[in-house]
């Protein structure tokens, strides 16, 4: 594989490849806690808080937004593990941005602006993290290539 700058990145134990880790392990741990913690907070809670959030929002009737925030935790714990441990990586992150794009429109609508800041800063991760794939190789989806086809670096024996 060549990076964005032409060198090899074959190697799972190369900087972009151990920086691509970490930095995919931490987002997709971001990810993953906030469903997690609005499961374990319940989810009538969490709907009250979507509902409370957009009471002035003519446009964002009740009916789609009691089915949105009861899906919204498991699809961001879901899409948060993946990234985690980087299984079904491209896919996981272009379902996650587009989570965020669907977010981001109804902060919009609430003209929250501040925090459509902030969701553009996870739109700007997750387009990094979809941009320097080819460096996603501490990952189950790199094992699993190794295992189908033979091309990906096995780890190193830690003695």
């Amino acid at each position: 594989m060549v990076n964005l700058t032409g060198t090899q990145t074959s190697d799972w134990r190369s900087d972009g490849s151990l920086a691509y880790g970490l930095f995919r392990c931490t987002f997709g741990l971001n990810i993953m806690m906030r469903g997690i913690v609005r499961i374990a907070l319940g989810l009538p809670a969490f709907q009250n808080y979507m509902l409370t959030q957009f009471k002035d929002v003519p446009v964002m009737p009740p009916a789609f937004l009691v089915p949105f925030a009861s899906a919204l935790p498991f699809v961001e714990t879901l899409i948060g593990l993946c990234i985690l441990v980087g299984f079904q990586t491209r896919a996981a992150l272009i379902a996650g941005s587009l989570m965020i794009t669907a977010l981001t429109f109804g902060t919009m609508l609430r003209q929250d602006f501040t925090i459509a800041w902030l969701q553009l800063d996870y739109a700007i991760a997750f387009f990094i993290l979809i941009a320097l794939r080819s460096w996603n190789l501490i990952s189950v989806d790199a094992m699993m290539r190794k295992g189908s086809t033979g091309t990906a670096a096995a780890p190193a024996r830690i003695a």
